[in-house]
């Protein structure tokens, strides 16, 4: 497979639609084609995005080429790259969701395009090896298959309480914590033909994103967000709030966050990409790996990079995909955060914010993506930018286990100086879920 000599100028986007639209609208002013490859939805907000890929004047409007193919389908993946390359000179290629940055390094690799790297794309995508290659910086674990169930439950009984990880699977699916051998068993029991757990000694500690940014092997930008689960009530660990900057970390502790996230990277080889990882400090303050991607984090956290910079992160990112020297991405200068709020289980009839600026609610299926983040000022007043519902009007509200299972977000910010405890303390007073079958739920 080469690349085209002729035809247009084309950059190859792989995700989910809902998120890129700041990719689109960067490519769309560079005057680049935007070739797109989707994969099968997999939530209310990824359906009904769908329905707009082809509706004139939406930021959709905008993607040339759409390929809809599954994430692990590689060989589609590469075939449909090649078929493009044949009427486009394609000058960068991005994997922008977790399903797609093996795929897109590998094809990034085989076009002779800057990426991640072969050996950084391969172990980011699978659990597993990053305790093989990165043993030094996680926890012991054990994998876990129908075959194995027995010999793992013995080992884990020697280390309660565990925590069990399928071993390909993201969004906290399937992530929880056991705290007796007998229930571990009875889950392992469940297991089928093919089916694979990592088993892990909870690591009790803070945890928090650490993401680097390379450009031709050289971090250009690293930071360390705050990051909040459910795993206080719940023997899950569904992401519930994230800070950029911390507010609950010590400068010495930000700083072995972020030297032992650059000796993670240098050790796989990072090309060009973003490595997004996540580390818990432990009882004795020392950082240990939970799990690493090569893709950008997920959530709201490029927002938040956005609003707390005052710059949208894609536009770099892009230059460094299309192999731009002289890349560079700013510092906070505000401090931002995305909270999701719990809810009671039932039926989602609506959301009401009673916030002094009028702040309207947001229905993300009405329009299939995320709203462009919109700056402030460094000294501005604290403000609520976005409360947003990512399922649908009449849509089922499960207990949280997984990301999948969260319903409504607000994203805010305030000086680096404020109080940001306190505006989420407000914001979570000012929104109340109408769900039926239950109350109406204050957003604590």
């Amino acid at each position: 497979m080469a690349r085209s000599a002729h035809g247009r100028r084309a950059f190859v986007l792989m995700g989910d639609p809902p998120k890129v639209g700041s990719f689109l609208s960067d490519l769309h002013a560079r005057g680049l084609a935007i070739l797109m490859v989707v994969g099968p939805p997999r939530s209310d907000l990824d359906e009904a995005s769908r329905a707009f890929l082809d509706v004139p004047g939406h930021p959709f409007s905008v993607i040339d080429e759409t390929a809809h193919l599954d994430g692990g389908d590689l060989a589609g993946i590469v075939d449909q790259v090649r078929r493009w390359s044949e009427h486009y000179s394609i000058a960068g290629i991005f994997g922008a969701s977790a399903v797609f940055a093996e795929a897109a390094a590998i094809v990034a690799d085989g076009l002779g395009l800057p990426g991640p790297g072969m050996r950084a794309a391969r172990v980011c995508r699978d659990k597993l090896l990053q305790r093989l290659y990165l043993r030094g910086w996680s926890p012991e674990s054990r994998l876990a298959t129908s075959e194995s169930a027995a010999e793992a439950v013995e080992w884990a009984a020697r280390a309660l309480p565990v925590v069990v990880k399928p071993l390909h699977l993201s969004s906290s699916i399937g992530v929880r914590q056991f705290d007796d051998a007998a229930a571990l068993g009875r889950h392992l029991a469940r297991l089928g033909p093919g089916d694979k757990l990592l088993i892990e000694p909870r690591v009790n500690g803070r945890e928090y994103n650490v993401d680097i940014i390379t450009a031709k092997g050289r971090p250009v930008f690293s930071a360390v967000t705050q990051k909040g689960t459910n795993e206080q009530i719940t023997p899950f660990f569904a992401e519930l709030i994230h800070t950029i900057p911390p507010v609950n970390a010590e400068e010495a502790e930000i700083g072995r966050l972020l030297r032992t996230a650059g000796e993670v990277v240098r050790h796989l080889r990072f090309e060009t990409g973003w490595a997004h990882a996540e580390y818990r400090l432990d009882e004795a303050g020392e950082p240990v790996l939970m799990e690493i991607a090569a893709r950008p984090p997920g959530d709201g956290c490029m927002a938040l990079f956005h609003i707390a910079t005052g710059r949208a992160f894609e536009s770099p990112l892009i230059d460094a995909a299309l192999g731009a020297d002289g890349v560079a991405f700013p510092e906070p200068r505000r401090r931002a955060r995305q909270v999701y709020f719990d809810h009671a289980p039932g039926v989602l009839q609506d959301v009401t914010v009673d916030w002094p600026s009028g702040t309207c609610p947001r229905w993300l299926c009405d329009t299939g993506i995320w709203p462009p983040p919109r700056p402030l000022l460094p000294h501005d007043p604290p403000a609520l930018h976005e409360v947003m519902m990512q399922k649908d009007r009449g849509a089922a509200l499960r207990p949280i286990a997984d990301s999948g299972h969260r319903a409504v977000t607000a994203l805010f910010d305030a000086p680096l100086d404020a109080d940001i405890d306190l505006l989420e303390a407000r914001v979570r007073d000012a929104v109340t879920l109408h769900v039926q079958g239950a109350a109406a739920w204050t957003a604590r």
